[in-house]
């Protein structure tokens, strides 16, 4: 972390919390453990070809492995391969020297890589993969929590959209026809140069896809509502390899559906019809810290204002052996944050550690903990972490629920930390039953985190949060959790991710994927 970030330590527990996954996240680089076997696909070996691998004897198998493991099959031996030859933009294959850049992930690797150029190398590369009895994962950006951006199981084929990247404004209509391959923070430069805004994450490298078709939360949200609240359209290619758009209007099952379930279940997003907001004030970026003995006060007061506190005001708390600190944006003057954050300035004992009032995409850049030239232009920040999420619904923690949270962050067994994103305001006026992102009646979000640099901790790690996060949960707040911070260790991700609307998102499924073409350990089922 280098240039404008905050004093506090706890700057980098927030970085990692607001990028989500069509799939979306590569400026942090998830890590998990596979346990038991992988599902091996396309290890078939093809006989006598005549073909020779490279470096191999003369035979391949389908989708692209050699006779031995350290051996692969380029385009020349790869039967799969020969319909990709029309993609206009890049294709990465086993035994390619950018191949093991890509793969990020030891397990799971990836039939091929496709860096669709436009949307007709979308099409192809979706046609070849169900001809080829291929999976199909689309990247956004990359992050996903579980690398599901590379398919989650060996042989898919991964189609990249980082060159999908248009952005069109209509000031007129007062909308904008966005990329998928979109990342933040350009996405906020770009659209704050012409004087709009979308509410976004503060990770300047997460994907606008996954972010977006998984619900989008951010700093901005309790005004403007999430990121998917704000799409009008969403163009899409089916797994019949046709474009078609989902809105109110056409497709409407497929809209419902995509928005909050369309991280790679229904098909390859490549762009989105947004409503955008001008940007009328400054606003005023805060932090202030407490004690961790303030939590049994301070808890409650975020719960009460959640409900009642001004849409002008978002934030998140930050919680760890070091303290509570709420960092946040308040769309308003300097002179006016007292009042409007009266309540939980109410609460004694807190520091001020910034109180700044700036433009909106200053905001955006001090938030994201970079310089402006790095949201303009980021890239790849290695992070090895695992996280849990869960709401915490309107009867809000119990005291039991607050003390059982502060011992355990007291002496943890890693590096941990959580993140409680405040809800409200625009965000919870929304029917939990008007699209797939159902999480509409909780107070906040718990993101509980942990991370380790030596890879001998990982286990310990994430047993330990995995073990304590599941009986917190059973306990002390909804079962419900985030599906843009996707956890595979989930019993019931189901109901966890979808609640009441899992069934007709099955139903949606059936119809527009019956074969089940997008496809990862949790993705929607055709039945």
């Amino acid at each position: 972390m280098n240039t404008q970030i905050f004093t506090s330590k706890l700057l980098l527990v927030f970085l990692v919390i607001y990028g989500e996954f069509q799939f979306s996240y590569n400026n942090v680089n998830a890590s998990y453990l596979h346990r038991g076997p992988l599902e091996k696909r396309g290890t078939q070996i093809c006989s006598n070809s005549g073909k020779t691998c490279r470096g191999s004897t003369p035979c391949c198998s389908k989708f692209g492995w050699c006779g031995a493991t350290s051996d692969y099959c380029g385009v020349g031996c790869n039967p799969d391969a020969t319909c990709l030859t029309s993609i206009t933009g890049n294709v990465v294959y086993p035994g390619d020297a950018a191949y093991s850049q890509d793969k990020t992930e030891e397990n799971s690797p990836p039939a091929a890589f496709v860096y669709a150029s436009n949307v007709a190398d979308v099409r192809v590369a979706v046609k070849c993969a169900a001809a080829s009895n291929m999976n199909v994962a689309p990247r956004s950006g990359g992050h996903s929590y579980e690398d599901y951006s590379l398919g989650g199981k060996d042989g898919s084929l991964v189609i990249d959209l980082t060159n999908l990247n248009q952005i069109a404004i209509n000031t007129t209509a007062k909308t904008a026809v966005i990329g998928a391959g979109n990342r933040l923070g350009p996405m906020y430069y770009k659209l704050s140069q012409a004087g709009y805004l979308i509410p976004g994450g503060s990770c300047p490298g997460v994907g606008i896809g996954g972010f977006t078709l998984g619900g989008g939360y951010g700093l901005y949200s309790r005004k403007f509502g999430l990121a998917v609240d704000n799409v009008l359209s969403i163009d899409i290619v089916g797994a019949n390899g046709n474009l078609i758009t989902a809105s109110p209007n056409r497709n409407s099952d497929l809209f419902f559906a995509l928005r909050g379930a369309g991280g790679g279940n229904y098909g390859v997003v490549t762009a989105f019809t947004f409503n955008i907001t001008p940007i009328q004030t400054q606003v005023t970026s805060f932090q202030y810290l407490w004690p961790t003995s303030a939590a049994q006060a301070l808890i409650p007061a975020v719960e009460k204002y959640a409900t009642n506190g001004p849409d002008e005001v978002t934030f998140s708390l930050v919680w760890s052996n070091s303290g509570l600190e709420i960092q946040g944006v308040y769309f308003g003057l300097q002179s006016d944050l007292s009042n409007a954050l009266s309540s939980i300035l109410a609460v004694p004992g807190y520091s001020t550690i910034r109180v700044v009032q700036q433009s909106f995409y200053d905001s955006v850049v001090l938030f994201s903990g970079q310089s402006d030239s790095y949201v303009q232009n980021p890239t790849l920040l290695p992070y090895n972490f695992k996280a849990k999420s869960m709401y915490v619904g309107s009867s809000g923690l119990s005291a039991a629920g607050i003390d059982a949270f502060n011992n355990y962050l007291a002496s943890p067994a890693c590096r941990t930390y959580a993140n409680l994103d405040i809800y409200g305001g625009a965000i919870n006026r929304v029917p939990s039953n008007a699209m797939a992102f159902a999480h509409r009646d909780s107070l906040f979000l718990i993101q509980l985190m942990t991370s380790w640099t030596d890879a001998s901790q990982a286990t310990n790690c994430i047993d330990n949060i995995n073990s304590f996060g599941a009986n917190f949960q059973s306990q002390y707040t909804s079962p419900y959790c985030y599906q843009n911070y996707i956890d595979r260790d989930l019993s019931n991700w189901q109901n966890s991710y979808y609640g009441a609307n899992y069934q007709t998102l099955v139903k949606t499924k059936a119809k527009y994927d019956p074969n089940n073409l997008f496809a990862f350990p949790q993705s929607i089922p055709t039945s």
